[in-house]
């Protein structure tokens, strides 16, 4: 190695040596020099700030089913109920949520949380018109039976009871 590599290779400055200093007023009090701002052909990096940590959010999600279960249930529940109009929320929401499975099995973290979320949505659209449907299928069987319970009279008989006809 010359004498020029070795000094790249060296952290620390060379020890004082007395014999260099014609002054003789000793080592400096800090080894290294100041270099000027603005100084002519000064290739020296001056660097103002450290560099900070970049954040990386993570989110854990404590199973890997992305509502896919949810979606399972929801879709068989309003298949048997007769709520067909429910699934059209609920079967898009188990292709969502089989798609989010496939992002996080290929680390698409953005693909991931993108189709989960519309999974949640559709099963959530699926609850409520699953719910709405059943509360009109209530109302109509319930006011059914009272338009025909009103059409009937009964009477009483002293030989056999009372009768109902409608």
């Amino acid at each position: 190695m010359s004498q020029n590599q070795s000094l790249l290779y060296n952290s620390s400055p060379p020890p004082y040596n007395p014999q260099y200093d014609p002054a003789g007023k000793g080592p400096p009090a800090y080894s290294y020099q100041a270099i000027p701002y603005g100084a002519p052909n000064n290739h020296a990096v001056i660097v103002t700030t450290q560099p900070t940590a970049t954040p990386v959010v993570y989110h854990s999600y404590g199973t890997n089913d992305h509502f896919l279960i949810l979606s399972i249930v929801m879709t068989f529940l309003c298949f048997i109920c007769g709520t067909w109009c429910a699934l059209f929320c609920t079967v898009p929401a188990i292709i969502f949520a089989i798609n989010a499975q496939d992002a996080a099995l290929h680390g698409d973290m953005i693909g991931m949380a993108r189709n989960r979320r519309i999974a949640a949505i559709l099963n959530l659209l699926g609850l409520i018109t699953f719910m709405i449907v059943m509360v009109i299928m209530i109302i109509a069987v319930v006011s059914v039976n009272v338009s025909i319970a009103s059409s009937c009279y009964s009477y009483y008989d002293s030989y056999s009871g009372y009768y109902y006809t409608c």
